[in-house]
C-alpha cells in the first residue's frame, strides 16, 4: 500500500474530517483503498478525472461517520457534522445517544453523562482533540466525577466525535466502557474565509418561555496555506422548569407494633400481617433554572513547511445556571409509629396502599410535612483548554510534542429554607394513596390553609452553603513514529505522556441554630410571616395530584435570616435562635492529587487483505487523599496514599473478506480510575433528608480484559449491515453499600460508600443497519443487548461471637439489558427531515436501606427539519421529547414488592433557527 494512502487512511483514522458548505464526495475511500491496492506502477500513471458526486446534508453526515469507522483499526463508532455548523443534535450527547450501546442521562431534559456498554459515566472518558478536559458540577448534590458534562458544550463548536471501544495503545487509558473524542474544526482543511452564523430560538413547553441562541465561526488562512486561524462564538440561554414527585427511600413499617423500631421490620416476610411499604416522604417538587452558556474557541495553525506542523488551541465554556427547587413534602412514615397517633390505613401485598395521616398526636413531637426552597443564585461551571502541539516529519520518521492545561471550575450555591409543621397541630393531615404500588400521591385536601398559611408551620431551618470545585490537569507528551517494512509492520509508534491532576472541594456554611419544631418562639417565623401568593404544580404526566400552595418571600426570609444575631454574640440567652456564621465544612472539603506516568510501544502492520495494530501500554499511578479525621476529637487533617501500576495490552486487527465485507477483532486491557469523590473520607451530606454520601482512599482501580468480534458489510452508497459481540471481564468492581453514621453530632440514616467487589462481567451484541435509497429516502437503527453477570458480595457479621459471611449479588448500575435508536430521513438537495426514536431498559441504580434503585425503562421521540433557501441560508426547525416522556425510577424490595419513586417531568422542546454559511 502506498504511503499516500496510507497517510489519507490515518487522516480519516484520527477523524480530521472537516465537513464544508454543501460538502463535496470526490470520491469513497473504499475506491481510493482500491487504487492504492493496484501498487506502484498505477501510482505513477496520471490520475483519472472521476466525475464529480455531490453529497450534502445528513447522508453526508452519515458516510463520514461510516467512513470513519470502516477505515480504522481499532472497534470505532462515530458521528460528523452534515455541515459547518450544523450538529445533527443541539445536544452533543444526544448525537452519542445514536451510536450502538451509548445510552445518556436527561434529568434536567439535556444529556448530561453517557452510559457506554453499560457502564457508567463515571468509568468512560471523554477528550477534546484527544487530551483531558477538565470539568465540574454546577449541582450542589453532584459528587466529583471523572465523566464530562455535555452541557458544558456547543455542538456548533464540534466537527465529529469518535468513540473508542476497543483499546489502542496510544490512546489514554481510562474508560473501561470507551473513549469519547470530540474533535474541533482546523483552520488550514477549511476553504480560507470560511463564515458560519446561526441564530435559533428554543422554546421550552412547560415554562412556556422562548429563549436565544447565537453563534458564529470564522476561519482565515493565507494563500500558501501555511498561517491559519479559526475562532468560533457561542451563547445560549434556557430557561429550565421540571415538575416532579419526588419519592425518600422506601421503608417496611410495623402497624401493629406501633413503635420506632422499623428498622427491625425491614427483613418482615411478604404478606406479613400488618406490615406494609411505604415512602418516608413524598414530595410535590419544581425545579427552575435560567441558564446562560458562553463559549469560545480558537485554532491557529502555523505549517512553514512540508515538514513541520505547529497548532496551538484555546478553549473556554461558562455556564451560569442560577437555579431554585421547591419541594412540599408529605412524610406518611411519621404517620405509623407512634402509639397513640389516629392514622389508619391499609395494606395489600406488603404494600401501604391507603394511609390517612392526621395530626393530634399528644404523645408524638415530630414533624410530619415540610416544605423546602433551596435558592442557588450564582451556581456556574466553566472548562478551560490551553494545548500547544507541534510535529516534525521527515522522510521516515516524524517526532510529535504536545503540552497543555486543562482546568474546570464549579461553584454551588445552596441556600435552603425548610419549613416544618408537627404531628401534634390537629390542622396538619393528609391523605396518601398507592394503587397497586405504581401510583403514589398525597391529597392535601384535608389541609384547606395550604394556600393561605398562618402558624401551621414555621420556620426552623435555613441552611446557606457555598460549594467550591476544581478539577486541574496539566500534560506533556512525546510521539515517535518509525516508517519501517519489517515484513507485514509499516510502522512503529512509540509515546510517552506525564500529567498531574488535583481535584479539590471546599465547603463553606452559615446555618440557624436552636430551633424547635413546633415552637414559635424557637423559630424565625410562621409560614404567614413570609407567605407570598402561591404556585401551582402541574402533575398531569406523574401520579401525584396537581398542588397548589403557599409560595414563599425570598427576600424577606433572607432578610430575617441575615439580621439574626450570630451565636456566641453579646445579649444572647443560653438556646436563643441565632446564626452560625462562616462555617469551614471540614466533614465535606478535600483534595486528591494523583500523578500519572504512562509510556507505549505500538506497531501498525498490513499486508494482503488485512491491516491493524498492536501495542502495549504501562501506566504508573500515584495518588494522595486530603481530607479531615472526623472521628477524631479535634479537627484533624489526614492524608491516604496510593499507587499502583498496570500493563496494558492491546491488538486489533482487520481482515478485508471481500472489497466490502470486513471481519474485525479486537482484545485488550482497559483500565478505570475510581471517581475522585470515592477516593477521599469526606462526606456530602443532605442533612434534611438524613442522607449522604461519602468516599473510600482505599479503593483500587477498574481493570477489564475485553475481547471483541465483528462483521462489517458495506453494501451501498450510506448503507451497511454490522453485528459484533463484545465481551468483559472486570476486576475490582466498584458498588455501594448503605449504612447509618453520626457525624458531628448528628445521624445521617442512608450514608453510601464505595467498596471493591470481586470480578464481574458483561457481553452483548451490537447491530448496525444503515441504508440509503436512490429516491432520498434512508434509514438507520442499532438495537444492542447486554448480559450482565450480577457481582457476588462477600460481607461479615458477627453472631454470637461467631463470624458468619453473607453474600450478595449486585447489579452493575446503569446497564440496561436491551438499547436501541432508529432514525428515518428523507432528503433532497433543499429539503432534509429525520425523526429519531431512542429506548432503553430499566437500570439499576443504587442500594439503598429498602432495597435497590432502579431507574425505570426510558424512550425518547425527536423531530428535524430543514430547508436550504439557497447555497448560503437554510431553516432548521427541530422538537425534542414529542410524546413528553418522564424519568422515573423505582423501590424494589428484598421481599419482591415495588414502589415507584421519583419521576422527573420535563415537558417538550422545540428549535426554529437560520444558518448562513460562506
Amino acid at each position: 500500500m502506498s504511503s499516500k494512502l496510507r497517510n489519507a487512511i490515518r487522516a480519516v483514522n484520527r477523524s480530521r474530517v472537516q465537513s464544508r458548505n454543501r460538502s463535496t464526495v470526490t470520491m469513497s475511500l473504499s475506491a481510493l483503498a482500491a487504487m492504492g491496492m493496484a501498487g506502484a506502477v498505477a501510482a505513477q500513471e496520471p490520475a483519472a478525472v472521476l466525475e464529480e458526486v455531490v453529497i450534502t446534508g445528513y447522508k453526508s453526515s452519515l458516510m463520514q461517520s461510516m467512513e470513519v469507522k470502516r477505515f480504522n483499526n481499532a472497534v470505532v463508532d462515530a458521528v460528523t457534522a452534515e455541515d459547518i455548523g450544523k450538529f445533527p443534535d443541539k445536544n452533543v450527547a444526544e448525537s452519542l445517544s445514536r451510536i450502538p450501546g451509548i445510552a445518556i442521562s436527561r434529568d434536567f431534559g439535556e444529556g448530561q453523562g453517557v452510559t457506554i456498554r453499560g457502564l457508567a459515566p463515571g468509568l468512560n472518558i471523554t477528550q477534546v482533540n484527544g487530551q483531558a478536559v477538565g470539568t465540574a458540577q454546577w449541582f450542589v448534590l453532584a459528587d466529583a466525577e471523572r465523566n464530562f458534562n455535555y452541557e458544558m458544550l456547543s455542538s456548533e463548536m464540534v466537527g465529529s466525535i469518535e468513540v473508542y471501544k476497543s483499546a489502542q495503545a496510544d490512546i489514554d487509558e481510562g474508560g473501561l466502557g470507551g473513549t469519547v473524542i470530540l474533535n474541533t474544526r482546523q483552520p488550514l482543511s477549511l476553504p480560507a474565509n470560511t463564515f458560519n452564523a446561526s441564530v435559533e430560538g428554543q422554546y421550552s413547553e412547560l415554562p412556556e418561555e422562548w429563549d436565544p441562541s447565537v453563534s458564529a465561526m470564522y476561519s482565515w488562512k493565507n494563500d500558501d496555506e501555511t498561517i491559519g486561524a479559526l475562532l468560533a462564538v457561542s451563547h445560549q440561554e434556557r430557561t429550565v422548569r421540571r415538575e416532579s414527585t419526588e419519592m425518600f427511600p422506601a421503608y417496611f413499617n410495623p402497624f401493629s407494633d406501633r413503635d420506632e423500631g422499623f428498622r427491625d421490620a425491614l427483613a418482615a416476610p411478604e404478606g406479613a400481617e400488618g406490615k406494609g411499604m411505604v415512602p418516608w416522604g413524598v414530595g410535590s417538587a419544581l425545579f427552575q433554572q435560567e441558564r446562560e452558556r458562553n463559549g469560545v474557541d480558537f485554532n491557529f495553525q502555523f505549517n512553514p513547511n512540508e515538514k513541520l506542523e505547529t497548532s496551538f488551541h484555546y478553549f473556554f465554556s461558562e455556564l451560569k445556571a442560577d437555579n431554585q427547587n421547591q419541594n412540599f413534602i408529605g412524610i406518611p412514615f411519621r404517620g405509623l409509629f407512634a402509639a397513640d397517633n389516629p392514622s389508619t390505613g391499609t395494606v395489600e401485598n406488603g404494600v401501604v396502599t391507603d394511609l390517612q395521616v392526621r395530626g393530634g398526636d399528644p404523645a408524638v413531637w415530630a414533624n410530619h410535612v415540610a416544605f423546602d426552597s433551596i435558592f442557588r443564585d450564582g451556581s456556574s461551571m466553566e472548562t478551560e483548554i490551553i494545548d500547544l502541539e507541534g510535529t516534525y516529519h521527515s522522510e521516515k520518521w516524524s517526532l510529535h510534542g504536545q503540552i497543555g492545561t486543562t482546568t474546570g471550575e464549579g461553584t454551588n450555591n445552596d441556600e435552603l429554607y425548610e419549613f416544618f409543621a408537627y404531628s401534634k397541630d390537629e390542622r396538619i393531615n393528609f391523605d396518601y394513596t398507592n394503587p397497586g404500588g405504581t401510583s403514589p400521591s398525597i391529597d392535601w385536601s384535608p389541609s384547606p390553609w395550604l394556600t393561605n398559611p398562618t402558624d401551621e408551620m414555621l420556620l426552623t431551618t435555613i441552611r446557606d452553603q457555598t460549594n467550591k470545585q476544581k478539577d486541574e490537569e496539566d500534560y506533556i507528551q512525546a510521539d515517535l513514529t518509525l516508517e519501517v517494512e519489517f515484513g507485514a509492520i509499516s510502522e512503529l509508534k512509540f509515546g510517552a505522556k506525564y500529567r498531574s491532576r488535583e481535584f479539590s472541594q471546599n465547603r463553606y456554611l452559615d446555618e440557624l441554630s436552636n430551633t424547635v419544631v413546633g415552637d414559635v418562639s424557637q423559630s424565625l417565623g410562621t409560614a404567614g410571616e413570609f407567605a407570598a401568593g402561591t404556585y401551582t404544580v402541574d402533575h398531569d404526566e406523574t401520579s401525584q395530584g396537581t398542588l397548589t400552595h403557599f409560595d414563599v418571600n425570598e427576600s424577606a426570609m433572607r432578610t430575617a435570616f441575615r439580621a439574626t444575631a450570630t451565636c456566641g454574640s453579646g445579649g444572647l440567652g443560653e438556646g436563643d435562635v441565632c446564626v452560625t456564621r462562616g462555617q469551614f465544612l471540614d466533614e465535606s472539603s478535600f483534595g486528591i492529587e494523583e500523578d500519572i506516568t504512562a509510556a507505549y510501544a505500538m506497531a501498525n502492520f498490513e499486508g494482503e487483505r488485512y491491516r491493524g495494530n498492536v501495542g502495549l501500554r504501562y501506566v504508573q499511578t500515584d495518588t494522595t487523599s486530603n481530607a479531615y479525621d472526623l472521628s477524631a476529637p479535634v479537627l484533624t487533617p489526614v492524608s491516604d496514599s496510593g499507587d499502583y501500576s498496570e500493563l496494558l495490552p492491546s491488538m486489533n486487527l482487520v481482515f478485508d473478506m471481500t472489497d466490502d465485507v470486513l471481519l474485525r477483532v479486537a482484545a485488550g486491557k482497559a483500565l478505570a480510575r475510581p471517581a475522585p469523590f470515592q477516593l477521599t473520607s469526606a462526606v456530602n451530606l443532605t442533612v434534611e433528608t438524613s442522607s449522604g454520601t461519602t468516599g473510600n482512599p482505599g479503593l483500587e482501580p477498574l481493570t477489564a480484559n475485553q475481547y471483541e468480534l465483528g462483521l462489517e458489510w458495506y453494501y451501498g452508497e450510506g448503507s451497511m449491515l454490522s453485528g459484533t459481540f463484545f465481551k468483559k471481564d472486570i476486576e475490582n468492581f466498584i458498588f455501594n453499600t448503605t449504612t447509618s453514621a453520626v457525624i458531628n453530632g448528628q445521624l445521617i440514616s442512608r450514608l453510601t460508600r464505595p467498596e471493591n467487589g470481586p470480578s464481574a462481567g458483561l457481553e452483548g451484541i451490537e447491530l448496525i443497519l444503515s441504508h440509503s435509497f436512490e429516491n432520498g429516502f434512508g434509514f438507520s437503527g442499532n438495537y444492542t443487548y447486554t448480559d450482565i453477570d450480577e457481582a457476588k458480595v462477600q460481607s461479615a457479621s458477627l453472631e454470637g461471637g461467631e463470624a458468619t459471611l453473607t453474600e450478595t449479588e449486585v447489579p452493575f448500575p446503569f446497564a440496561s439489558e436491551s438499547l436501541y435508536n432508529l432514525t428515518g430521513f428523507y432528503e433532497t438537495d433543499r429539503f432534509s427531515a429525520r425523526v429519531s426514536y431512542s429506548y432503553r431498559d430499566e437500570f439499576f441504580r443504587e442500594v439503598v436501606e429498602s432495597g435497590e434503585l432502579w431507574g425505570d425503562e426510558q424512550e425518547q421521540w425527536d423531530a428535524q427539519v430543514s430547508y436550504n433557501i439557497n447555497d448560503n441560508f437554510s431553516i432548521r426547525a427541530e422538537g425534542l421529547n414529542l410524546t413528553e416522556e418522564s424519568i422515573d425510577s423505582i423501590y424494589k424490595a428484598p421481599q419482591g414488592q415495588e414502589l415507584t419513586a421519583t419521576q422527573f417531568y420535563n415537558g417538550r422542546r422545540f428549535v426554529l433557527g437560520v444558518n448562513y454559511t460562506y
